[in-house]
């Protein structure tokens, strides 16, 4: 559907024109009128209709001085012009400025059906060259960012003027891709406000940011549009390293795929940079026993500490992702540990079978997540609601956490290791 804007000094003609024809059955709608020249120019530039229905003789400006201000900042608008006077110096004056037809008043309707039927086509013709030109331009530009992507020296590709891929700097991100809509609006995002360009891949989305554009984070508005898509659409999405020559982007690319195989050790929704990951060679890293950090997790459930479980989990993802290697082996051991847990306050509280054994049913969903944070949410979420549960339901918890905070004062005032000061709190009572 295309646009129209009519511009007539007289009113009767203007609302007859809206009235005379069923715009809608050949591809227009009137979407608003003008009455003279000048107040037809402030409403194209507001509006910038596809045609424009002109009469010639209007107060102020004229139709063709109308008309020939918006030629000059508009080479693809389409004017029809209308006259009550059969001159032909207006109509030579009119095909002078490129109008697609001269009609005069009265206006027979056949007519005019006849001159929309011809600019419909002609519309209809440019916009398919338009996007043709396009694509073509889009398909050029794609071929030679993912032949540097891939490696090929930048003194191997042809790039013409036109390709305009100069900038300050240059910085590679992957965006998870699942479906064809996303490349769409990241093009929206990205392209078309000249931020960088989009290139699809199988697995993900390629775009090399120019400008600086991932550095400006929440100072800038077009990055926080991409920000909150990214939130909303919970993608995975990572950024490499910024380089200032276009031939270095293969570099770039490469240290945003390495990190892209790190995903899982990272939230969906966010985009995240090497600095963000915990270092998997810190040597200061605890040892990862399995069963000490469930004794843990079960020692501070029992006496309904869950600032100690936090804490504890936190510890027990950093140190998962220094100690573990592949998602899967990490997934088994996390649900071995939850699994262990469970079953540990399965026996030694009966009573809360019920709370329980359905927990111990779908421990399995831990195999669902797609990253670790979402797992350790997870388990963070269940042991709050077990000790919850133990709170309501549990007449000696008191004494359980009195007794844990003894044991806590006699480790750390007198150095006593745990089982020391089990040992004597057990003599004590």
């Amino acid at each position: 559907m295309y646009d129209v804007m009519i511009v007539d000094d007289e009113a009767m003609v203007r609302e007859g024109l809206k009235a005379l024809i069923s715009w809608e059955e050949y591809g227009f709608r009137v979407i608003d009128t003008a009455r003279n020249g000048k107040e037809g120019f402030t409403k194209y530039r507001q509006l910038s209709p596809d045609l424009m229905i002109v009469d010639i003789r209007m107060p102020e400006v004229d139709g063709l001085s109308l008309i020939e201000s918006i030629r000059a900042e508009d080479s693809a608008i389409h004017f029809i012009i209308l006259s009550g006077h059969s001159d032909f110096n207006y109509a030579k004056k009119a095909l002078g400025c490129q109008c697609d037809d001269y009609l005069l008043k009265p206006l027979d309707e056949d007519e005019l059906i006849d001159s929309l039927k011809k600019v419909y086509g002609r519309i209809t013709r440019h916009h398919q060259v338009h996007e043709l030109v396009e694509r073509v331009q889009e398909k050029q530009v794609e071929m030679v960012l993912t032949e540097l992507l891939e490696g090929t020296p930048l003194s191997e590709i042809p790039i013409g003027k036109e390709h305009n891929f100069f900038a300050t700097d240059y910085q590679v991100a992957l965006v998870e891709n699942r479906q064809d809509r996303l490349t769409k609006q990241l093009k929206r995002l990205i392209e078309e406000q000249e931020e960088g360009y989009v290139i699809p891949f199988p697995e993900y989305i390629v775009i090399v940011c120019k400008n600086r554009f991932l550095q400006k984070r929440g100072k800038d508005h077009r990055y926080h549009l991409f920000a909150k898509w990214l939130e909303e659409e919970e993608l995975h999405a990572c950024a490499g390293s910024k380089v200032v020559n276009l031939a270095d982007i293969y570099e770039s690319y490469q240290s945003a795929k390495r990190l892209y195989e790190k995903k899982f050790f990272v939230e969906k929704g966010r985009l995240f940079t090497a600095d963000q990951l915990v270092d998997r060679s810190k040597p200061e890293a605890p040892e990862f026993s399995l069963e000490s950090y469930a004794d843990r997790l079960y020692y501070s459930i029992d006496i309904g500490n869950m600032e100690g479980c936090v804490a504890i989990i936190e510890e027990l993802k950093n140190v998962v992702i220094v100690h573990l290697q592949e998602e899967k082996e990490i997934k088994v051991a996390l649900f071995q540990l939850y699994s262990n847990i469970l079953h540990q306050l399965v026996r030694s509280h009966p009573n809360m079978e019920g709370v329980l054994e359905p927990l111990v049913m779908n421990a399995g969903d831990i195999y669902q997540f797609e990253h670790l944070p979402g797992i350790m949410a997870f388990l963070t979420k269940q042991l709050k609601y077990v000790i919850d549960c133990m709170d309501n339901g549990q007449p000696d918890l008191l004494l359980r956490k009195m007794i844990a905070l003894i044991h806590k004062i006699m480790r750390k005032i007198y150095g006593l290791k745990h089982s020391q000061a089990s040992l004597i709190i057990i003599v004590l009572i």
